[in-house]
């Protein structure tokens, strides 16, 4: 079973990202967290923007709809086969483009872009603090740039046991390189120099379907290592099921926008 925290390396998996990342393009949350980062970019027809960790494209498309034909989106992936979706969906539409490149490896020259923006990418990636210097390289002075990310060990779920809960959402935390990258963007944003830096919350509900996508990977690796009981797993994941089926499922995440001037 895919974990979560193979985003770090999602053409290993690519089926499971594919779907887990259309599963996401439709959640009303990250719609309208999307549109609010949008706003902090100061978009407009005619501009170049910066779309680091594309994925399939699913915030990208929306982007390239302000810009219009005389502008340029260029969505930016590590996954082949997540950019061969976006350029498929594409169909060589005027002013958008998508290419598999590193964030800290941008192949774009020094202050193309008017904006920049990235979304659940810093959680996987090993030099948070290059990558915001090489968005930094590639947006002109004066430019915006926009970090979103899950606070991944912030994630609160409804349970009849805390203490068990806790326990597991603790160890889909640890699988994630940067589970706390969410509070830590603020930090790393003044550090990288950016200037008139705001930062936002956005608290999002997701389904049950979404616990199943994003945590059981996770969890039963866990088990399967010696982490955790896989009893205490099947346990937990029991209790979800039922809360499911009696309408009493909930769970919540904590992410964080964090804009800045270049």
């Amino acid at each position: 079973m895919a974990e979560i925290s193979n985003f770090k390396h999602p053409d290993k998996s690519p089926t499971y990202f594919i779907e887990f990342l259309e599963f996401l393009d439709n959640l009303t949350g990250i719609k309208d967290q999307r549109a609010e980062t949008a706003n902090r970019m100061n978009l407009a027809a005619g501009h170049k923007v910066l779309d680091l960790g594309c994925g399939i494209g699913g915030a990208t498309f929306a982007i390239a709809d302000v810009a219009g034909p005389t502008g340029l989106v260029a969505g930016v992936d590590i996954s082949s086969a997540m950019i061969e979706v976006a350029r498929r969906r594409a169909s060589n539409r005027s002013g958008l483009e998508f290419r598999v490149a590193e964030a800290c490896a941008l192949p774009f020259p020094n202050a193309f872009f008017d904006s920049a923006r990235s979304e659940r990418v810093f959680l996987y990636l090993p030099d948070r603090l290059a990558a915001i210097h090489e968005m930094m390289r590639v947006v002109k002075p004066g430019g915006r740039l926009c970090l979103v990310d899950t606070d991944f060990d912030s994630t609160a779920i409804y349970s009849t046991n805390p203490a068990l809960t806790r326990k597991m959402t603790s160890i889909v935390a640890a699988s994630v390189p940067n589970p706390n990258s969410g509070r830590e963007l603020p930090a790393l944003a003044r550090q990288a120099g950016l200037r008139d830096i705001k930062t936002e919350i956005f608290a999002i509900a997701t389904p049950h379907e979404f616990l199943l996508r994003a945590m059981t990977g996770a969890l039963f690796k866990a088990a399967e290592d010696g982490i955790v009981p896989r009893s205490e797993v099947e346990e937990w994941m029991l209790e979800q099921a039922t809360l499911q089926a009696r309408g009493d499922f909930f769970q919540m995440w904590l992410s964080v926008l964090v804009s800045g001037t270049v």
